[in-house]
């Protein structure tokens, strides 16, 4: 029986969004995957993972506010291309719900990469180490049967042999990092332009029309909003739900830490191509509009005003018209079309 531990790993928090006052990276994924690739290299770069991954790009809103659209993608693709695009290859091992003749396989696959990565010095990142959200695996014990992780909130904690894949949404999804590969800094800034379209006209595979992506998902959002201030005007604002709040917050913070970070690859890319000017300031006004909804949800309010939410869900439309002029540059710089 062993144990090993990955040392001095701490859960990654961009500075500079801090001093700006921003959120950071808020997807527990990307957050995860920043927390690795920042211990593995000094030159990590929160700018190019949200940017050349292009979740900086991507939303996704639920019907209901359900916390699960950001969770609903296409994991076999987009979890590994999110690593492969920051300039390191990586091995995912999964076994989705429906997939429970491979749960044994799959499980010794995960358990024994998990422990040569970590015995090598390298963390890996995991699904639903805490709360449905993504993880840091840090350490291993075999006396305790247990894995160290960082959960998705900084903290340190553990997590039972027998609860990867199991730990309250019946999915194993592990992503162990590798060696750089030999993907050119033209072609992932290509690739992730290529992806903010194709994602914002619908073409990655979702669970619609439960779930919205792309330019539809702020059409969706403003209609929740507004559906929610009818009912507050019918006298029926109890029959929200009590959780709407903190669901909408979520989702408001989510988006506006993804546009900040939109805003800025498209400055930095801008720089090297004055073409790309325009796209970058559509976005840093897409991000300065999503800045004041977000604090519209995220102030722990319990009563929420009719008028207030009309004029959340304006603004939210508004967002929309900003960003599809945004994705219009991009779509004028790949010398695309854009059909939403």
């Amino acid at each position: 029986m062993s144990a090993q531990m990955v040392a001095g790993i701490q859960w990654y928090t961009d500075p500079q969004a801090a001093s700006r006052g921003e959120l950071g990276i808020r997807h527990s994924y990307l957050a995860s995957l920043a927390t690795v690739l920042n211990f593995l290299s000094p030159d990590f770069d929160p700018v190019w993972l949200m940017g050349a991954s292009a979740f900086a790009f991507r939303i996704w809103v639920n019907e209901r506010f359900c916390p699960s659209a950001m969770s609903v993608f296409d994991w076999q693709t987009l979890l590994p291309e999110t690593v492969e695009q920051a300039g390191v290859a990586c091995r995912h091992i999964s076994r989705l719900w429906h997939e429970s003749p491979l749960e044994a396989e799959r499980r010794r696959e995960a358990e024994s990469a998990i422990r040569v990565s970590i015995d090598a010095g390298v963390p890996v990142v995991a699904w639903d180490v805490n709360d449905s959200e993504w993880g840091v695996l840090t350490g291993y014990d075999d006396d305790r049967k247990s894995y160290a992780v960082l959960t998705h909130d900084g903290v340190a904690s553990k997590l039972a042999y027998d609860r990867l894949g199991h730990n309250g949404i019946d999915v194993l999804s592990v992503i162990v990092p590798g060696a750089a590969n030999e993907r050119s800094r033209q072609e992932a800034i290509e690739r992730s332009l290529h992806a903010a379209l194709v994602h914002a006209e619908q073409n990655e595979t979702l669970e619609r029309p439960v779930y919205q992506d792309g330019l539809p998902a702020y059409d969706l959002w403003a209609g929740l909003c507004n559906r929610w201030a009818m009912l507050i005007d019918a006298g029926r604002g109890d029959q929200v739900g009590g959780e709407i709040g903190a669901h909408a917050a979520y989702l408001a913070e989510h988006v506006f830490s993804a546009r900040c970070y939109a805003r800025d690859y498209l400055s930095v890319l801008a720089r090297e191509d004055d073409a790309l000017s325009h796209a970058a300031e559509y976005y840093a006004d897409t991000a300065r509009l999503l800045g004041a909804i977000t604090q519209f949800f995220s102030t722990g309010r319990r009563t929420y005003d009719a008028t207030a939410l009309r004029d959340v869900a304006a603004a939210i439309r508004a967002v929309r018209t900003v960003e599809k002029h945004g994705l219009m540059e991009i779509r004028r710089w790949l010398g695309v079309s854009l059909a939403v």
